[in-house]
């Protein structure tokens, strides 16, 4: 999945939303891609991509209803991040994830509505209870 571009990046989500399998790709190589370079990255850039990715769970096991676009938009930005060769190579060191920070700053303010609702209706989705 090679984009050099976030609207590219956004067209090949449009193409694979609702194939679970690709869908599955996306959200294991940013899981991984983010664990890897988590020190690189910071820890701000390291929450909102994990925010993405648990959107991107909860509309896969059909726990959680997004519109078409804030999915689009969410998935967009994952593949962008995990593209190693985007707008700036991942591999420049300092810079390499600032155009990655941006990308992903910019879906979260499109779909800041619905990641709203999200977190406040799934807050505790993730806890563990220790009895």
């Amino acid at each position: 999945m090679k984009t050099r571009t976030f609207k590219q990046a956004l067209n090949l989500a449009k193409q694979i939303f609702t194939n679970n399998e690709k869908v599955k790709e996306v959200f294991d190589d940013s899981g991984t891609k983010a664990e890897e370079k988590k020190d690189a990255i910071g820890s701000g850039l390291w929450a909102d991509i994990q925010t993405l990715r648990k959107m991107v769970l909860a509309a896969r096991n059909g726990k959680y209803k997004f519109s078409k676009k804030t999915l689009i938009y969410v998935i967009g930005g994952l593949i962008y991040f995990i593209n190693p060769f985007d707008l700036v190579p991942d591999f420049i060191i300092g810079l390499g994830f600032l155009d990655d920070a941006a990308v992903i700053g910019i879906v979260i303010k499109k779909v800041k509505g619905e990641l709203e609702k999200f977190k406040s209706e799934t807050t505790f989705d993730d806890v563990e209870v220790i009895s």
